[in-house]
């Protein structure tokens, strides 16, 4: 069992007491991991939702990179059926969690206009000439990586999500603050993104 559970926890946010019980609902193996889904990790009592996309693409990643390499069968004895169900659960749950990152992309997209009609509504005088073109260019840079940010999901989901979950923090809340503190916080998602991009 403790064999199991430290397996489990080479996933990257799955702690001991999650591996525990993922081992307890019967998913003690990469594979079952990803047989589960989304779904099934969801039923599982005190796993953060947050994590599932991520935690399916790692056990995912792990059991193609596991699968041993089948030799081609004869002609004769080749089948008409699909790929194996694994292949098609993998490719669903890579699917998803791109899915779930460009998503995530359009509503701190969202979250970028939000606080800028927030600036405008709060300190329509302060935004003069100088401060009003650093804030237009901040969020259009913003804008502009959140875009590049959803064709790097597809490449490359891990430092994408990373990316993103940081940049939602940095939004969070930014809106109430005062202007030059908003400036900051624009400035520093916007600077973390492009560094994930590049």
């Amino acid at each position: 069992m403790t064999a199991t559970i430290n397996e489990l926890q080479k996933l990257t946010g799955v702690g001991e007491a999650t591996a525990q019980r993922l081992a307890a609902a019967g998913l003690d193996t990469f594979s079952a991991i990803v047989a589960a889904g989304e779904e099934g990790l969801r039923a599982i009592p005190g796993i953060n939702p947050r994590k599932i996309p991520g935690i399916l693409e790692q056990a995912a990643a792990s059991v193609a990179s596991d699968a041993p390499s089948v030799p081609e069968p004869a002609d004769d004895l080749k089948t008409s059926a699909s790929e194996p169900a694994i292949v098609d659960d993998l490719k669903t749950a890579e699917s998803d969690a791109i899915g779930e990152l460009k998503t995530l992309a359009a509503e701190l997209r969202s979250a970028m206009q939000e606080i800028a009609q927030a600036v405008r509504d709060r300190f329509p005088e302060e935004l003069t000439d100088k401060i009003g073109h650093k804030l237009t260019r901040s969020m259009v840079a913003g804008v502009d990586a959140l875009y590049a940010m959803e064709e790097l999901a597809e490449r490359r989901p891990k430092r994408s999500r990373r990316a993103l979950e940081k940049t939602r923090k940095r939004l969070s809340g930014l809106a109430q603050g005062e202007l030059a503190e908003i400036l900051k916080g624009l400035k520093r998602a916007r600077k973390g993104l492009e560094r994930a991009l590049s």
